[in-house]
């Protein structure tokens, strides 16, 4: 799945609901690095290394304020969110 598809859900989201990366495009360069004293630490599932991204929560109400269809999320409105998460959240 990603990302875009998954914030398409986003109001199906419970307030618990946290997002986990697999692996960061190179275009996303300047992520945390995971030695980072600030990253949170990694999930595993199935044997694979997921990196934390930002809470559900977060995620949708900056969708909703930026005005992102329910249907359908750009991907600047995505590029904007992943900005967020590594620039500010």
């Amino acid at each position: 799945m990603t990302l875009l598809e998954l914030l398409v859900s986003r109001h199906n989201w419970t307030v618990d609901e946290t997002i986990y990366v697999g692996a960061l495009k190179p275009r996303c360069r300047g992520a945390p690095d995971q030695r980072s004293p600030y990253a949170t630490d990694p999930s595993f599932r199935s044997g694979k290394r997921y990196a934390y991204f930002l809470e559900g929560f977060i995620a949708r109400d900056f969708l909703d304020d930026l005005g992102a269809s329910t249907n359908d999320v750009s991907q600047e409105a995505c590029d904007q969110l992943i900005r967020y998460a590594i620039d500010d959240a």
